[in-house]
């Protein structure tokens, strides 16, 4: 059973754009599907991707030692089991949860491309 850390960016944009709302119905969609002791939740730095908020990313445990000074929590690293998913709403947060979370599988057409130009 895969483990998984999912952040919810906290930066003013993100919050702006409606990261809070994400943010609980994350929270609320792991709790109802029992999905917490899978998937530890919490709020990450600003990516640097504002224009594309809010902004989530989720992350495999892989048992890798957590550095506390590590730019993991405002950076995409482009480790192996890491998925960036942007322009997040509540609706879209629990659809990630379903199938990302619960049943292992990212929901690839909700992927973040910050390499792209501005949508």
């Amino acid at each position: 059973m895969k483990r998984y850390r999912l952040s919810v960016c906290k930066g003013s944009s993100c919050k702006a754009g409606g990261s809070d709302a994400v943010a609980t119905a994350a929270r609320e969609e792991l709790s109802t599907r029992k999905l917490q002791v899978r998937c530890e939740l919490y709020r990450g730095g600003c990516y640097g991707f504002c224009h594309m908020g809010p902004n989530v990313v989720i992350r495999e445990e892989t048992g890798r030692k957590r550095d506390p000074l590590s730019p993991e929590d405002y950076q995409l690293m482009g480790w192996e089991g890491e998925a960036y998913y942007s322009h997040m709403t509540p609706e879209k947060m629990r659809r990630v949860v379903a199938e990302h979370i619960e049943q292992d599988k990212p929901v690839i057409e909700l992927f973040g491309h910050p390499d792209e130009a501005d949508e």
